[in-house]
């Protein structure tokens, strides 16, 4: 009789977190995209407010409009640098967890091969006991026969 995995609680344990790892890889690199379109919809933002500042300053600005503008454009800044700190962040976040995660995979391949190891290991035991079990077999049927040889 083939004996069990003695590691297959560790093996079924490491599968359950890097399963867990791989989910929160995923969320992560989501928010990550979303972080990422959010600063190129600001980018855009802000070259569509540069073109209609050289549009409409050619044609003359009240000095209040201009302020105002200005004052706009101060503010979309801060908002461009605030959103490039959420992506470095949101980078960083997801490549720790990327990181964690191939560390349990690696972990996870290194008890799955030992349990390929024993699985092998064990189906050789039981071939020689068959084969053990079949010579003594023929062993009795050539002892019980006695034919004179």
């Amino acid at each position: 009789m083939a004996t069990a995995f003695p590691l297959q609680a560790l093996l079924d344990h490491s599968l359950h977190r890097m399963e867990a790892a791989e989910r929160l890889l995923r969320a992560l690199k989501r928010k990550e995209e979303a972080a990422h379109q959010r600063l190129l919809e600001l980018q855009g933002y802000k070259s569509e407010y540069q073109a209609r500042l050289s549009g409409v300053g050619s044609s003359g600005m009240d000095i209040v409009m201009l302020r105002d503008f200005y004052a706009f454009m101060i503010k979309l800044d801060s908002a461009l640098e605030h959103q490039e700190t959420d992506c470095a962040k949101a980078h960083a976040n997801w490549q720790a967890a990327h990181n964690n995660w191939l560390a349990l995979r690696q972990k996870v391949k290194a008890y799955e091969t030992l349990a390929t190891r024993h699985a092998s290991q064990e189906t050789q035991r039981q071939e020689k006991r068959d084969q053990r079990t079949t010579d003594e077999t023929a062993l009795r049927k050539h002892a019980g026969r006695d034919d004179g040889y």
